[in-house]
């Protein structure tokens, strides 16, 4: 833990089973950055879940007092979102952009269905057609290769019909200045990848 904590630059990997202080480590090693004169604002804590976020900034506030009030913590979404919000516009978003929750996505996509599908009542089930859409997001592969590995779990799946919904999706989501909880990861890396200045600058 202690090698761990103290560190010095580049990556490192601690691979560790539950309960083995895998959070205190990383507590100390924000408590070592400080002592070392890391200023607070350039240290970032990406965590899974909003509670081991707010748990690790709070634990760590214990070890090293109000020193650390400026890191930037939360989870992978919370941060792109924090960064979209701010330099977004540089990838045709708004500020104000709408953030779409798994009802939101699951209305939007049915409702598409209904407008597309020759019978909307024997078309794939809109839970599945979203999570078609989340995999091809997270995986970056074509929406139609996703629907193809669908083929053998779900009859009636049309890779060209889940597509087309997908496209459809993907243009009303601009319509209405409105991203999905993939999309914030997703145009979160295109904003580090295409824009240099604000690589640069985080």
């Amino acid at each position: 833990q202690c090698e761990a904590a103290t560190a010095g630059d580049g990556p490192i990997l601690v691979l560790a089973a539950a309960g083995t202080g895998k959070t205190r480590t990383l507590v100390h090693r924000v408590a070592y950055l400080v002592e070392c004169g890391i200023p607070s604002e350039r240290i970032l804590l990406l965590t899974f879940t909003n509670r081991a976020a707010r748990e690790m900034l709070e634990r760590a506030q214990k070890v090293v007092g109000p020193n650390v009030s400026g890191i930037w913590s939360g989870t992978f979404h919370h941060i792109a979102a924090k960064l979209l919000r701010r330099w977004g516009s540089l990838i045709g978003y708004q500020p104000g952009f709408q953030i779409l929750d798994e009802d939101d996505q699951k209305k939007l996509i049915g409702d598409i269905i209904k407008k597309v599908a020759k019978d909307p009542k024997d078309f794939v089930k809109k839970e599945i057609v979203a999570k078609m859409i989340s995999e091809a997001a997270n995986e970056r592969k074509p929406i139609q290769f996703i629907a193809s590995r669908y083929l053998t779990k779900v009859a009636g799946v049309v890779p060209e019909e889940i597509e087309m919904v997908a496209d459809k999706y993907r243009a009303r989501k601009l319509e209405l200045g409105a991203m999905d909880f993939d999309d914030l990861l997703v145009n979160g890396l295109r904003l580090l990848k295409e824009k240099d200045t604000v690589r640069e600058f985080l």
